[in-house]
């Protein structure tokens, strides 16, 4: 099985890596921005995101799945 993460996960991680909240986008996507990237992070309830988005977003944000292991403890 691949990796999953809740959306208040990988959130929490972008906001460790200097990401933050900027504004709701319809009710279920919030955008993050570090100033210079901007990301929509959908937030829908009890669904776990898999690991392709995961991807999408990392790469998305500059960051990679190292970084989001050492971040998890894993």
């Amino acid at each position: 099985m691949g990796l999953t993460l809740k959306p208040h996960e990988l959130i929490k991680f972008l906001e460790s890596n200097g990401f933050r909240f900027i504004r709701a986008k319809g009710g279920s996507h919030h955008i993050y921005s570090n100033g210079v990237r901007s990301l929509p992070i959908p937030t829908h309830r009890g669904k776990d995101f898999g690991e392709d988005f995961i991807r999408m977003v990392l790469r998305e944000a500059g960051l990679n799945k190292k970084q989001l292991f050492e971040y998890l403890g894993r």
